[in-house]
Protein backbone atom coordinates (compact mmCIF):
# COMPACT_ATOMS: atom_id res chain seq x y z
CA UNK A 1 0.00 0.00 0.00
CA UNK A 2 1.79 3.21 -1.28
CA UNK A 3 1.99 6.18 1.21
CA UNK A 4 0.24 9.80 -0.04
CA UNK A 5 3.43 12.12 -0.23
CA UNK A 6 1.93 16.04 0.79
CA UNK A 7 2.33 18.69 -1.82
CA UNK A 8 4.36 21.74 -0.80
CA UNK A 9 1.71 23.39 -0.04
CA UNK A 10 0.31 20.83 2.40
CA UNK A 11 3.66 20.79 3.90
CA UNK A 12 4.23 24.53 4.41
CA UNK A 13 1.24 24.20 6.61
CA UNK A 14 2.18 21.58 8.30
CA UNK A 15 5.52 23.20 9.32
CA UNK A 16 3.54 26.31 10.48
CA UNK A 17 1.29 24.23 12.41
CA UNK A 18 4.30 22.34 14.23
CA UNK A 19 6.02 25.76 14.64
CA UNK A 20 2.85 27.24 16.51
CA UNK A 21 2.56 24.13 18.86
CA UNK A 22 5.99 24.54 19.92
CA UNK A 23 7.00 20.99 18.10
CA UNK A 24 9.52 22.39 15.44
CA UNK A 25 10.99 25.62 15.47
CA UNK A 26 10.24 27.32 11.88
CA UNK A 27 13.30 28.32 9.53
CA UNK A 28 13.37 30.86 6.64
CA UNK A 29 13.68 28.08 4.46
CA UNK A 30 10.34 26.15 5.32
CA UNK A 31 8.69 29.38 3.97
CA UNK A 32 10.86 30.61 0.81
CA UNK A 33 12.35 26.93 -0.56
CA UNK A 34 15.09 29.35 -2.23
CA UNK A 35 16.30 30.47 0.74
CA UNK A 36 19.41 28.77 2.13
CA UNK A 37 19.66 27.57 5.85
CA UNK A 38 20.67 29.59 8.34
CA UNK A 39 24.02 29.12 9.94
CA UNK A 40 24.55 29.76 13.19
CA UNK A 41 28.16 31.04 14.29
CA UNK A 42 29.82 30.27 17.33
CA UNK A 43 32.56 30.78 19.42
CA UNK A 44 31.11 34.30 19.69
CA UNK A 45 29.90 33.72 23.70
CA UNK A 46 32.32 35.62 25.67
CA UNK A 47 32.43 38.56 23.45
CA UNK A 48 31.27 42.08 24.47
CA UNK A 49 27.30 42.12 23.63
CA UNK A 50 27.96 44.95 20.43
CA UNK A 51 31.26 43.12 18.93
CA UNK A 52 28.94 40.17 18.66
CA UNK A 53 25.79 41.63 17.66
CA UNK A 54 27.52 43.61 15.10
CA UNK A 55 29.50 40.79 14.00
CA UNK A 56 26.07 38.76 13.80
CA UNK A 57 24.32 41.34 11.99
CA UNK A 58 27.29 40.83 9.05
CA UNK A 59 27.19 37.63 8.59
CA UNK A 60 23.18 37.82 7.85
CA UNK A 61 23.91 40.55 5.52
CA UNK A 62 26.64 38.87 4.03
CA UNK A 63 25.19 35.67 3.42
CA UNK A 64 21.90 37.59 2.01
CA UNK A 65 24.45 39.31 -0.62
CA UNK A 66 25.67 36.22 -1.30
CA UNK A 67 23.10 34.01 -2.48
CA UNK A 68 21.45 36.79 -4.16
CA UNK A 69 18.58 38.27 -2.01
CA UNK A 70 20.11 41.83 -2.41
CA UNK A 71 16.40 43.42 -0.48
CA UNK A 72 17.22 40.90 2.39
CA UNK A 73 20.21 42.52 2.47
CA UNK A 74 19.26 45.78 2.31
CA UNK A 75 17.15 45.05 5.46
CA UNK A 76 19.94 44.08 7.62
CA UNK A 77 21.97 46.84 6.72
CA UNK A 78 20.22 49.43 9.13
CA UNK A 79 21.03 47.06 11.89
CA UNK A 80 24.91 46.94 10.98
CA UNK A 81 24.89 50.80 10.59
CA UNK A 82 23.46 50.76 13.97
CA UNK A 83 25.91 48.20 15.60
CA UNK A 84 29.31 50.18 13.89
CA UNK A 85 27.67 53.11 15.33
CA UNK A 86 27.55 51.91 19.23
CA UNK A 87 31.26 50.21 18.21
CA UNK A 88 32.48 53.71 16.96
CA UNK A 89 30.83 55.63 19.95
CA UNK A 90 33.02 53.18 22.50
CA UNK A 91 36.15 53.93 20.87
CA UNK A 92 35.84 57.77 21.51
CA UNK A 93 34.70 57.13 25.14
CA UNK A 94 37.83 54.94 24.92
CA UNK A 95 39.92 57.22 23.84
CA UNK A 96 38.40 60.42 25.47
CA UNK A 97 39.58 58.53 28.93
CA UNK A 98 43.27 58.04 27.71
CA UNK A 99 43.08 61.56 26.76
CA UNK A 100 46.87 62.69 26.49
CA UNK A 101 48.38 65.44 29.22
CA UNK A 102 48.52 68.92 28.01
CA UNK A 103 52.28 68.58 27.93
CA UNK A 104 53.36 65.05 27.46
CA UNK A 105 51.89 62.10 26.61
CA UNK A 106 48.50 60.00 27.41
CA UNK A 107 48.16 58.04 30.16
CA UNK A 108 48.64 54.54 28.69
CA UNK A 109 51.63 54.98 26.38
CA UNK A 110 54.93 55.45 27.51
CA UNK A 111 58.43 53.82 26.25
CA UNK A 112 57.84 51.11 29.49
CA UNK A 113 55.09 50.14 27.97
CA UNK A 114 54.56 46.67 26.81
CA UNK A 115 55.99 46.32 23.17
CA UNK A 116 52.95 47.51 20.81
CA UNK A 117 54.44 45.91 17.92
CA UNK A 118 52.47 42.36 18.08
CA UNK A 119 48.79 44.94 18.91
CA UNK A 120 50.11 46.76 16.07
CA UNK A 121 50.50 43.90 13.19
CA UNK A 122 46.97 42.55 14.14
CA UNK A 123 45.73 45.83 13.07
CA UNK A 124 47.80 45.85 10.18
CA UNK A 125 50.04 48.53 10.84
CA UNK A 126 53.55 48.10 9.64
CA UNK A 127 56.21 48.34 12.71
CA UNK A 128 58.11 51.68 11.50
CA UNK A 129 54.76 53.35 12.25
CA UNK A 130 54.14 51.96 15.51
CA UNK A 131 54.65 55.50 17.92
CA UNK A 132 56.80 55.61 21.25
CA UNK A 133 54.06 58.31 22.18
CA UNK A 134 51.06 59.79 21.08
CA UNK A 135 50.16 63.69 21.21
CA UNK A 136 46.80 65.90 21.86
CA UNK A 137 46.99 66.38 17.92
CA UNK A 138 47.41 62.37 16.78
CA UNK A 139 44.36 62.33 19.05
CA UNK A 140 41.40 64.96 18.04
CA UNK A 141 42.61 64.02 14.53
CA UNK A 142 41.76 60.24 15.89
CA UNK A 143 38.21 61.85 17.11
CA UNK A 144 36.79 63.86 14.25
CA UNK A 145 38.16 60.79 11.80
CA UNK A 146 35.47 58.61 14.35
CA UNK A 147 32.81 61.73 13.72
CA UNK A 148 33.14 61.49 9.87
CA UNK A 149 33.17 57.81 10.20
CA UNK A 150 30.05 58.03 11.87
CA UNK A 151 28.53 60.55 9.13
CA UNK A 152 29.72 58.08 6.27
CA UNK A 153 27.71 55.43 8.10
CA UNK A 154 24.55 57.82 8.10
CA UNK A 155 24.88 58.04 4.52
CA UNK A 156 25.36 54.27 3.86
CA UNK A 157 22.01 53.73 5.53
CA UNK A 158 20.47 55.61 2.65
CA UNK A 159 22.93 54.64 -0.68
CA UNK A 160 22.92 51.24 0.47
CA UNK A 161 26.34 50.69 -0.70
CA UNK A 162 27.33 47.37 0.39
CA UNK A 163 30.82 47.57 -0.54
CA UNK A 164 31.53 50.30 1.07
CA UNK A 165 29.67 49.11 4.06
CA UNK A 166 31.80 45.71 3.88
CA UNK A 167 35.56 47.49 4.04
CA UNK A 168 34.40 49.61 7.03
CA UNK A 169 33.00 46.77 9.01
CA UNK A 170 36.01 45.03 8.25
CA UNK A 171 38.48 48.31 9.72
CA UNK A 172 35.98 49.03 12.62
CA UNK A 173 35.37 45.37 13.63
CA UNK A 174 38.96 44.73 13.76
CA UNK A 175 40.07 47.74 15.52
CA UNK A 176 37.08 47.23 18.22
CA UNK A 177 38.35 43.34 18.85
CA UNK A 178 41.89 44.68 19.50
CA UNK A 179 40.64 47.52 21.81
CA UNK A 180 38.36 45.47 23.48
CA UNK A 181 40.74 42.55 24.07
CA UNK A 182 44.02 44.74 24.61
CA UNK A 183 42.47 48.22 26.18
CA UNK A 184 46.38 49.49 26.93
CA UNK A 185 46.87 49.55 23.37
CA UNK A 186 43.86 52.10 22.51
CA UNK A 187 45.71 54.96 23.12
CA UNK A 188 48.92 54.33 20.95
CA UNK A 189 47.34 52.37 17.89
CA UNK A 190 44.16 53.90 17.37
CA UNK A 191 44.80 57.28 15.95
CA UNK A 192 47.44 55.80 13.74
CA UNK A 193 44.95 52.75 12.42
CA UNK A 194 42.40 55.77 12.14
CA UNK A 195 44.97 57.56 10.28
CA UNK A 196 45.60 54.45 7.83
CA UNK A 197 42.17 54.33 7.12
CA UNK A 198 41.13 57.80 6.29
CA UNK A 199 44.26 57.92 4.10
CA UNK A 200 43.27 54.61 2.36
CA UNK A 201 46.05 52.67 3.32
CA UNK A 202 46.53 49.58 1.27
CA UNK A 203 44.66 46.70 3.75
CA UNK A 204 44.81 43.14 2.37
CA UNK A 205 41.41 42.17 4.85
CA UNK A 206 39.16 44.21 2.60
CA UNK A 207 38.82 41.73 0.13
CA UNK A 208 39.38 38.67 2.68
CA UNK A 209 36.15 36.64 2.07
CA UNK A 210 33.57 36.53 5.35
CA UNK A 211 34.53 33.42 6.81
CA UNK A 212 38.28 34.07 6.61
CA UNK A 213 37.79 37.27 8.66
CA UNK A 214 35.92 35.70 11.34
CA UNK A 215 38.44 33.17 12.05
CA UNK A 216 41.13 35.83 12.23
CA UNK A 217 38.82 38.38 14.37
CA UNK A 218 38.28 35.33 16.51
CA UNK A 219 41.99 33.96 16.63
CA UNK A 220 42.97 37.54 17.43
CA UNK A 221 40.58 37.84 20.41
CA UNK A 222 41.21 34.33 21.92
CA UNK A 223 45.09 35.34 21.95
CA UNK A 224 44.45 38.31 23.19
CA UNK A 225 42.55 37.99 26.14
CA UNK A 226 44.34 33.85 27.06
CA UNK A 227 47.68 35.74 27.58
Amino acid sequence: MSSIVPGPQKKLEQEIDAARSGAKPLQAGDLNASAPPQEELTGLDDWPDTLRATVEAEHDRITALATNRRRTADGVLPRVVQRLDELLDQLADRLQADKPRRFGKSSATSSDDADLEPFAALLGIPSDEVPTSTGRGEHRAALRTIKQLRSQLKELETTKEHSKLTRLVTFVVRLAVVTDSAPESTAALAPIALARYANSSPDPQWNWPFDQKLAFWKQTHTTLTTT
